[in-house]
């Protein structure tokens, strides 16, 4: 936390974000930790015939589905097994999903990426959304608003106030969509984007398992919703 970061001496806020960070697992090119992913090449679960392109101007086009990333299923800390493969259309589909508990994880063409396991802090508004009572009080009153009107929205708005924006920008550096340093990550929490708010899916039930941030655009996420995955590609 920087120097100039001006935080209540009785309310430890970088420490109220360590006691609500989620593990998640970093998806690395570095040869360390077990393999369990690959990046682009072969996919682990191919495509079913009938999504198979076979239009010799549409192939030659690039119109085709391609593979993303392929993960390890028994990593994503849900009771699977096998593998899961992403696919991305250029026509803008919403990318595919495909998991197979029988297949096996290979790397044929592509790139293997290997685990490291990490703890993410939250960012400004979900601190805000889970955090407790007093530390909800404390960012309401630097905006000057309630804190139950605030619980009401996904973004409070910390840019309205330098010290939130500051401990935003702390959070967001520690993350490795502004950091680098990691091809993609298992779990952790959704930091929003221009087409959705960071919550909408967990308000749903959804729990976020895989996002990808190499070769972005594209960011992809995929998403657990209690019986299938489903997965979105996000612009900025």
């Amino acid at each position: 936390m920087s120097a100039d970061l001006t935080l209540p001496t009785e309310l430890d806020v970088l420490e109220q974000a360590r006691q609500l960070a989620r593990p998640v697992t970093l998806l690395r090119r570095a040869r360390k930790g077990q393999h369990v992913a690959s990046w682009g090449g072969e996919p682990s679960v191919p495509l079913p015939p009938e999504l198979v392109g076979t239009d010799e101007d549409a192939l030659a086009d690039g119109a085709f589905h391609a593979h993303w990333i392929s993960v390890d299923a028994t990593r994503l800390s849900l009771p699977l097994t096998g593998c899961l493969s992403v696919y991305l259309h250029p026509d803008g589909d919403r990318p595919l999903v495909l998991h197979d508990p029988q297949a096996a994880l290979h790397t044929a063409g592509g790139r293997p990426l290997y685990a490291h396991a990490r703890m993410e802090l939250p960012h400004v508004d979900a601190l805000f959304r889970v955090g407790p009572p007093a530390l909800q009080q404390w960012m309401a009153s630097l905006l000057g608003q309630d804190p139950a009107e605030l619980l009401r929205h996904s973004d409070i708005g910390a840019h309205r106030h330098p010290v939130l924006e500051r401990l935003d920008q702390t959070l967001r550096a520690a993350h490795p969509m502004w950091r680098g340093g990691a091809a993609a990550q298992l779990g952790g929490w959704c930091w929003g984007w221009p087409d959705e708010a960071w919550d909408e899916r967990e308000r749903r039930g959804q729990q976020l398992v895989l996002t990808t941030f190499e070769d972005s655009e594209p960011w992809v996420e995929v998403w657990w919703t209690g019986h299938d995955f489903e997965a979105v590609a996000h612009l900025t």
